[in-house]
């Protein structure tokens, strides 16, 4: 029996997605761990940190994870990657808008441009990850 690709996979869309949010989330457990546990010393690094660099610093890894997400639904739709990807992509950025910091800060705001297009920019890999395997 063959198996038609459909325009949106339901199954590589909620994939990408919860790979975003499950790393994303974990991430940020991790890095409050970090900050806010004092070890040996008796101030925590929270105390001591610049919190631009924070905001980049979470930027960064959750643009990776969102481009992360992308690839995998690339991955599991091939035929229709870039669809399913942009809706990775407005899943997470529909999901950011909700729980996310003030929308005045720089971080946010490049957060929002770049949501989208860094999973389509991972769907774009897993094409070219295809082609070269």
């Amino acid at each position: 029996m063959t198996h038609k690709a459909t325009p949106l996979s339901i199954r590589a869309i909620a994939i990408g997605f919860a790979t975003d949010m499950f790393l994303t989330q974990l991430f940020v457990l991790a890095l409050m761990i970090m900050l806010f546990d004092p070890g040996s010393s008796s101030e925590c690094l929270a105390q001591r940190i610049d919190f631009r660099l924070l905001d980049l610093l979470g930027l960064s890894w959750g643009l990776l994870f969102t481009g992360l997400g992308g690839f995998i639904t690339g991955r599991l739709a091939p035929a229709y990657r870039y669809r399913n990807a942009v809706m990775t992509g407005g899943l997470s950025l529909v999901t950011s808008l909700s729980i996310n910091g003030e929308p005045n800060e720089w971080t946010y705001v490049l957060g929002l441009l770049l949501t989208v297009p860094v999973a389509l920019v991972g769907a774009w890999i897993s094409g070219r990850w295809r082609e070269n395997r």
